[in-house]
């Protein structure tokens, strides 16, 4: 046994392990007298009153000789706390996590995706907006018979910094005419087998709103929404690259086939925006 100083952590969590303290006394044959000695503090009182920080450190270690242990052994550190598992997580946090990931969405059908009867929902988002009302969230939630998703606390952004956040591309606002004819634009000629006819200067806002495709020479649709309009089997999966991804494999094999015919088919129609009211 060596007197060295107990491992750092936070001592005013630790605590004597007493019941250790009083087999080594026993063992050493030590009475509580000479405890009471060793520490200044009567037996008795051990419970309330001896703790790392009522027990000097000169002592600690007399105290730890004459026990033939170490000043280590005879502190208890408080396990660490754990994180609960993702199965453990409350309604509201799975309805929190949910809206994070789905955006704005029918009460209804986000029941159906979480597989929930709309009961548990209706008290799940109770629990949740309370709980963002409460904390320090920027977080609000927003919860009508016919959407259900989460908004910012208001004047939080500046208006400059909306803007330039709109400007760059980097929001989950909808469609903007100029982006829906552009995207339209380019279908139509990616379905025609025609090269991109895109400003370059609506290249990065369109890639960074997942309208193009991440990588490639030539704009092309992004995976996403050539699956949004039932153009591709698959979505994009994060694990495979654009180049192997079976949308646009697929869409390239087309195309090949089409150069070889000699455009002797007739082009693909374009994909045109459904009429208002239709769905």
């Amino acid at each position: 046994m060596t007197d060295q100083t107990p491992p750092p952590g936070d001592t005013s969590a630790a605590a004597f392990d007493l019941t250790f303290l009083r087999t080594r006394a026993m063992e050493c044959r030590l009475t509580d007298e000479d405890l009471a000695a060793l520490t200044g503090i009567p037996v008795t009182d051990f419970d309330t009153h001896l703790t790392p920080s009522t027990l000097p450190a000169e002592a600690l270690f007399t105290l730890a000789r004459a026990l033939n242990t170490s000043a280590e052994a005879l502190l208890r550190q408080p396990a660490p706390a754990r994180r609960s598992a993702p199965g453990a997580a409350t309604h509201a946090t799975v309805l929190h996590a949910a809206l994070l990931e789905a955006d704005r969405i029918h009460p209804d059908d986000l029941a159906s995706a979480l597989e929930w009867t709309p009961h548990r929902l209706q008290r799940a988002a109770t629990t949740l907006a309370a709980h963002l009302e409460q904390s320090s969230s920027p977080h609000r939630l927003i919860h009508t018979d016919t959407a259900i998703h989460l908004t910012c606390v208001p004047d939080l952004l500046t208006g400059k910094q909306r803007q330039n956040l709109h400007n760059s591309g980097h929001t989950a606002a909808s469609l903007a005419p100029g982006e829906a004819a552009a995207l339209t634009r380019l279908l139509h000629h990616t379905a025609c087998g025609l090269p991109p006819d895109l400003p370059a200067d609506q290249i990065p806002r369109l890639a960074n709103r997942r309208l193009l495709a991440p990588a490639g020479k030539q704009p092309t649709p992004h995976p996403d929404v050539l699956f949004a309009l039932g153009l591709a089997a698959h979505p994009l999966l994060d694990a495979a690259g654009p180049a192997d991804h079976p949308a646009l494999g697929h869409r390239h094999a087309a195309a090949a086939g089409a150069d070889s015919a000699g455009r002797s088919a007739p082009a693909p129609a374009a994909v045109t925006p459904p009429p208002n009211g239709a769905r």
